[in-house]
């Protein structure tokens, strides 16, 4: 009889994801591809979704919170007390999970260890996040080996700690350099510009604004930044990330730039093909960087700083290019020059990212890799 699994992220994303999620998308692909279990997935509800459903053998659950809950509990007097875990727990009694795969909410660890006690139970970081869980977890995975030890480091409550990276669905993210005019067409970017591409959050920790100041070092006849990702909403006053935005704004008022929103992930394939370079410029210690690998999939040439789990898969001058973390905006737009100069030296190293990526992050490497460590802490004893 196959192992059940339950795998559910914080209460914020339905799953499948409509916009980008990396969380959410990792939960849905390899749910899908273990094919040694029986998969349920249980997130919050969504207008366009029934709240079960099977797809492909995988087993939806949806929790529907009401607005009058959400305001008179959650909100105005913070008791909830028929909280989103409890709804989790009341749904695992009924299937009796062998595994619970908790991602990226280790508030919710404890309640799931006391409310269904015969799971083990997965905790499964994509970033670094308080440790007072009281624990521990039978296992406890980070997406970057960087991530892992930042855990190792604070002691986390874990019998033991692993690495299940990021993935891609190879299929869908490709090389596809005809497609890329008519890309751009429709987005209205100029193809016969060098494209620059950045996609991500917009917030002070990505770094766009870095990217937007090497701009100013950079021919406007030949260059073009095309910037996609959610801008934050709300009072500027009040809100850092808005007001970041905001003077981001400012920053790129007369260069050439194209703005575009967040996207559903089934939108991104076509996005990457109508870049000629993806810079990653982030200011913070990227726990892994799932538009890296999609960019490397899609034959995109990468450009990065030195942070984190990227440096875990990237090696400079062979498979992408990373330059000092605390690199000038001058020093970055020669970078992003010498690329552009270089075109035969920017394919061969998108070349082998491709080939790295096939070898190392396809999704099915990754949910092989999630099915031996199910098997590996259902064989441990106690």
């Amino acid at each position: 009889m196959k192992p059940r699994v339950l795998l559910l992220s914080q209460d914020v994303h339905c799953i499948p994801p409509l916009t980008g999620a990396a969380v959410e998308q990792w939960i849905d692909a390899v749910a899908h591809r273990l094919d040694g279990c029986e998969s349920h997935i249980v997130s919050p509800g969504h207008p366009l979704r029934p709240d079960d459903e099977t797809l492909d053998r995988v087993r939806y659950h949806r929790i529907r919170v009401g607005r009058v809950y959400k305001r008179l509990f959650q909100k105005l007097s913070r008791l909830d007390p028929w909280s989103y875990t409890d709804r989790v727990i009341r749904y695992a009694a009924k299937i009796r999970p062998d595994i619970i795969h908790l991602h990226n909410a280790p508030h919710f660890a404890d309640a799931l260890k006391k409310g269904v006690p015969q799971a083990r139970l997965i905790l499964h970081m994509h970033n670094e996040k308080d440790v007072s869980f009281a624990g521990p977890v039978d296992a406890l995975v980070g997406c970057s080996e960087y991530v892992s030890r930042w855990y190792q480091a604070r002691q986390a409550p874990a019998k033991e700690f692993a690495v299940l990276p990021n993935g891609v669905d190879t299929a869908a993210f490709h090389p596809a350099p005809e497609r890329r005019s008519s890309v751009c067409a429709r987005f209205g970017v100029p193809a016969e510009r060098f494209i620059v591409l950045y996609a991500g959050r917009i917030s002070p920790e990505k770094g766009p604004d870095l990217l937007a100041e090497a701009f100013r070092h950079l021919p406007a006849e030949r260059f073009h930044l095309v910037l996609v990702g959610e801008w934050p909403q709300g009072d500027g006053r009040s809100n850092q990330r808005v007001a970041f935005a905001d003077q981001l704004r400012e920053l790129l008022s007369g260069m050439p730039v194209t703005v575009l929103g967040n996207f559903p992930p089934t939108e991104m394939a076509a996005i990457y093909r109508m870049g000629d370079l993806l810079v990653i410029p982030s200011r913070f210690e990227e726990p892994f960087s799932m538009v890296a690998i999609e960019a490397m999939a899609s034959g995109l040439p990468v450009l990065a700083l030195r942070r984190g789990g990227m440096v875990e898969y990237m090696v400079d001058g062979e498979n992408a290019l990373l330059l000092d973390p605390n690199v000038a905006a001058a020093d970055l737009a020669a970078a992003i020059e010498r690329c552009a100069h270089d075109g035969v030296a920017a394919q061969r190293r998108a070349g082998k990212a491709r080939q790295l990526v096939e070898a190392r992050f396809d999704w099915r490497q990754v949910a092989g890799a999630t099915q031996a460590l199910y098997e590996q802490v259902l064989a441990r004893r106690g």
